[in-house]
């Protein structure tokens, strides 16, 4: 029985759908839902069923999750408990959109060249999300928004990156941030979002009140949306923004207490205390080179 088909179902049973469960795990809901089927078809027995839009565990599965959760846990050290060194193994790192293209491959380079025993289970996700899952014990180490409140002790926060907030058009912008985002449809980093919190508080204080087109949480959609003549942004000048050097304005920089921190989250005690703080020495010196 393969383990990670173990977990999947644990994350369908508590997330409450295939959708979800898939978003956690970075797969499609087909190959979730493979997943499932194939665990049934070994098991004999249903394990999950659809009540309305949602999936919830049959009371057969109810009955085994606590042993598929010792399963995938006990799967998970097999590597672990013969490393006499503690550097091989697994980690579970999640990571927002913005960090894929940039940060993410200089990670892997570095991993491959002095963590060859290290495998990466990468989950991208928004900040909310992945700082769920390092809570719930789903993720290791996740690269996030700073989270907007006081985190508890037992969560480590590393700072890596400071980005600041600038206005984003396809034409140059010769006004003022408050004339052109009155004088043109406004696309709103979502203000539910960790990030789109910044901008919201940055709009709240200049007393402008916008009603945006769209919500989006995700900078780089935003970009493309602005590129294609829809409107205008603000949103945070993360490093792979020069992709858009040519055809995209940016300026007027909002004031730097409104700057998005990324950070790099995990808990105070890691499970693999020697191999995390290798990891996220590559991290550091990654975000650093950027």
């Amino acid at each position: 029985m393969d383990s990670r088909f173990l977990e999947s179902l644990l994350h369908v049973a508590k997330h409450g759908s295939i959708a979800a469960a898939a978003r956690r795990q970075g797969l499609t809901p087909a190959a979730v839902g493979q997943r499932i089927r194939a665990l049934e078809g070994e098991l004999g027995f249903p394990l999950v069923e659809r009540v309305g839009h949602r999936s919830r565990p049959t009371a057969a599965c109810l009955r085994m999750l606590p042993h598929a959760r010792a399963l995938v846990e006990q799967a998970r050290q097999l590597s672990e408990k013969a490393d006499a060194h503690g550097l091989s193994g697994s980690l579970r790192v999640g990571f927002i959109s913005t960090l894929f293209q940039d940060i993410v491959p200089l990670i892997m380079r570095d991993v491959n060249e002095q963590l060859p025993g290290l495998r990466l289970h990468l989950v991208p996700g928004t900040s909310k999300e992945l700082y769920a899952a390092l809570s719930d014990d789903e993720i290791d180490i996740v690269m996030i928004v700073k989270p907007p409140f006081l985190t508890p002790k037992e969560i480590t926060l590393i700072p890596m990156l400071r980005e600041s907030f600038v206005l984003i058009s396809k034409l140059p912008n010769k006004g003022s941030i408050s004339r052109c985002l009155t004088s043109m449809p406004y696309l709103r980093y979502d203000p539910n979002s960790w990030g789109g919190m910044l901008a919201e508080r940055y709009l709240e204080e200049a007393n402008l009140k916008l009603d945006p087109i769209c919500d989006l949480d995700s900078p780089e959609t935003l970009a493309i949306l602005v590129r294609e003549g829809m409107g205008v942004s603000l949103i945070p000048r993360w490093k792979g923004f020069d992709r858009f050097s040519g055809v995209l304005h940016a300026s007027k920089f909002l004031p730097a207490k409104f700057d998005r921190h990324i950070c790099l989250v995990m808990r105070t005690t890691p499970r693999r205390e020697a191999l995390t703080a290798l990891f996220n020495e590559i991290v550091l010196d990654a975000a650093r080179s950027l």
